[in-house]
């Protein structure tokens, strides 16, 4: 009978293991407790919690984490003192992390950022960990001399927990595979970030850290980049991005730009539809660069049949080639306090639903993100060859938005329903050939960057929703009180919405209110939130020449002008005669939603002319 081999026991051991081993069980091998390296961290847990040293702290917990699901990027394994914290999400503790590629493992007093970038964005939280962590290295005893405290910690990694724990980092050592010390040295320096921790947990500074927090910095960096205020007022850096974008000479109405913003807070997919030339992916570009993120721009092919060019695929020689999108996605993963932008430009060049149904499907999956905001599980399905497990991560991080053009005046292929339930719809039709003189353009400083905070939603349901006010409640029953009577009307083409453009219109009517003051006319008029949500949302499914689409855009015409639905053509004629007097405007005065119900006469004349209509044509 062969027996089997005996475990490690010795700290070096099992660290040198892992070292060795993590790699391969992240590029192709399946996630689970049934792994080797799951069973050494297990193994590393029981040799610590055993030892001496560790029972002398019996307040303080080991726990550890190689990933849920799928293999972390950068695996770890913590001390926590459980009157301090269970998590490695805030507070301070010790800490063990791998680097991403296996060429180290840094022993670390480290703090929590997951919490701290919920409150205050992710730049603001890196600027409190730095001024924390410059605080908290006086606590380091004279034993700790081998660690370093210059904050240029390393995990060789571009995921966005990686980059954030080289923020928090307070102390470190670095390990290097194929030179660990012996287990001597090892506990030596793990007794003495131990005893910089018991110091912390007695010490006044642990109680003073939280106020501190909300101080502003005392020393700055040599050259620090452009910082947003920890307190970002939306309206203030929306009216500073309006004057610069005017500045340059670029012609978009405020309630327009007001509308793309709140429309990419709402949800991180916006398509811009319009005729040739109004600057439909123009506003993209300059809203990120102004805001102090960045947009990407990639053409859509005729030939694109699947996701491929977009996500990527394997080549016959078993080598992954990433697609256009799916490199743009995993460069916002390593940049994660930039918000970035993919326009997909001409988009229905291909069918929309052929080339991008994956990412429609992980844009509905998005979940709370530990970073803050909202980021969606891996884009790519499926086993990629050995060595390309990375891409096998890329998923849509919460920094990550995606905007797509189409020219209403040559669209080569309409958008199915499943499309449009999942984005935002503006047009881009108003022009103003008038305003080119330069001496109408003013001057207007550079805006100040916005946090990445600035751009996330409260919620991606209505039943995520926390802290509603009186008058939010109302605004929200406002929309779903007009939604439930569009839908009646809808119904009758079975065009009716669901919960999800339900939570949608009510939500982008709940962000506007912070830039409410901008949703006006060139001549000062109010425009109704709500208004352009349901533009947005409902007559873009409108589409067709039959007897039950015709009852659909009367019953619209009369609800958007009166509240009540018209049943015959009689009903809507004069209503109908004067928009067409006065000119076929965009706006009718004195409707209930001026918007809706001048659309839905320009699509109600398209179908009594062509015996056809939709949104687009």
């Amino acid at each position: 009978m062969v027996t089997p081999p005996t475990p490690p026991t010795k700290l070096k051991d099992l660290l040198a293991n892992i070292l060795v081993n993590y790699k391969d069980a992240r590029s192709s091998e399946p996630f689970g407790k049934e792994h080797p390296v799951w069973q050494t961290f297990e193994q590393l847990q029981q040799v610590l919690e055993a030892h001496p040293l560790v029972q002398q702290y019996p307040s303080v917990q080991i726990t550890w984490s190689v990933g849920q699901g799928n293999w972390a990027r950068v695996p770890w394994l913590s001390f926590l003192d459980t009157r301090e914290t269970d998590t490695t999400q805030h507070g301070v503790y010790v800490v063990y992390l791998f680097r991403e590629d296996m060429s180290g493992v840094y022993l670390t007093f480290n703090q929590g950022v997951t919490n701290l970038q919920r409150q205050h964005g992710t730049q603001e939280a890196r600027s409190i960990l730095r001024r924390r962590a410059a605080q908290l290295k006086a606590l380091l005893p004279e034993t700790a001399s081998s660690f370093r405290t210059d904050g240029t910690i390393d995990l060789c990694t571009q995921g966005n927990l990686g980059k954030a724990y080289e923020h928090s980092t307070i102390a470190y050592r670095l390990y290097k595979a194929g030179d660990l010390p012996d287990d001597e040295v090892l506990f030596s320096d793990l007794e003495a970030l131990l005893e910089a921790y018991g110091a912390y947990m007695g010490s006044d500074l642990r109680s003073t850290l939280m106020e501190s927090a909300a101080e502003p910095a005392a020393t700055e960096d040599p050259d620090p980049p452009p910082q947003p205020s920890t307190l970002f007022e939306l309206d203030a850096g929306f009216q500073e991005l309006r004057d610069r974008i005017q500045a340059e000479g670029y012609v978009y109405p405020d309630w327009q730009l007001a509308q793309y913003v709140t429309a990419l807070r709402t949800k991180p997919f916006v398509i811009l539809a319009g005729i040739t030339g109004t600057g439909k992916s123009k506003l993209p570009h300059l809203v990120a660069e102004y805001t102090g993120g960045s947009a990407e721009l990639i053409p859509v092919r005729p030939d694109w049949t699947d996701s491929a060019d977009v996500l990527g695929y394997t080549d016959l020689q078993g080598t992954f080639r990433p697609g256009a999108l799916l490199e743009v996605v995993h460069r916002s993963m390593g940049a994660d306090d930039v918000h970035r932008v993919a326009i997909l430009d001409e988009m229905n060049l291909a069918r929309v639903e052929h080339y991008f149904a994956e990412v429609l499907s992980r844009i509905e999956d998005r979940r709370p993100a530990a970073e803050g905001g909202y980021a969606s599980t891996p884009l790519l399905q499926g086993t990629l060859p050995a060595g390309e497990a990375e891409w096998q991560q890329v998923h849509l991080s919460p920094n990550m938005a995606l905007v797509g053009t189409v020219n209403m005046d040559e669209s080569a292929h309409g958008f199915s329903r499943k499309v449009l339930d999942r984005a935002f719809t503006l047009e881009l039709s108003e022009v103003a050939l008038e305003r080119w003189a330069p001496e109408d353009r003013g001057e207007a400083p550079r805006p100040q960057p916005w946090p990445v905070s600035a751009w996330q939603p409260r919620a991606t349901r209505l039943a995520e929703l926390y802290s509603i006010t009186s008058a939010e409640r109302d605004r929200i029953q406002e929309a779903i009180d007009e939604l439930v009577a569009l839908n009646r009307i809808l119904a009758q083409a079975q065009l009716q919405v669901g919960y999800r453009t339900r939570d949608e219109v009510a939500l982008f009517v709940l962000h506007a209110e912070a830039l409410r003051s901008f949703f006006r006319t060139e001549t000062g008029e109010p425009v109704e939130p709500l208004d352009l949500a349901l533009q947005m949302k409902i007559l873009p499914r409108i589409v067709g020449g039959s007897a039950s689409i015709q009852r659909v855009l009367l019953g619209i015409i009369g609800w958007a002008n009166r509240g009540t639905q018209w049943t015959e053509e009689e009903h809507a004629r004069d209503f109908l005669d004067r928009w067409t007097e006065a000119g076929r405007p965009g706006w009718i005065a004195g409707a209930r939603y001026p918007g809706i119900a001048a659309r839905a006469c320009l699509m109600w004349d398209r179908l009594k002319t062509e015996g056809f209509t939709s949104y687009w044509l």
